[in-house]
């Protein structure tokens, strides 16, 4: 997947925080999203970066179901993990 920009990272809480919180946090974003391994990013990617549903994801990556929600659950318990102590 190509890398992410600091568009895609921002959310609509950023309007009211200046460009370098912003880009601090999508550095921080990117580089714990990078600490997943392979599986668990493209899932979290696909989600929240794309859009798509669990069930979207699975029949894209022609994976089961239940992989896919493993995946993410396993990937998002570890993006609290790395993302916590930096916030």
């Amino acid at each position: 997947m190509a890398p992410l920009d600091d568009t895609l990272v921002a959310t609509p809480g950023d309007r009211g925080r200046d460009a370098a919180e912003r880009a601090a946090d999508g550095r921080t974003v990117r580089d714990a999203l990078g600490q997943l391994p392979p599986a668990q990013r493209e899932v979290i990617e696909l989600a929240y970066y794309a859009g798509l549903t669990q069930t979207e994801i699975a029949e894209r990556l022609r994976q089961p179901l239940g992989t896919v929600k493993t995946r993410i659950r396993l990937g998002l318990e570890r993006l609290r993990e790395v993302v916590k102590p930096a916030l």
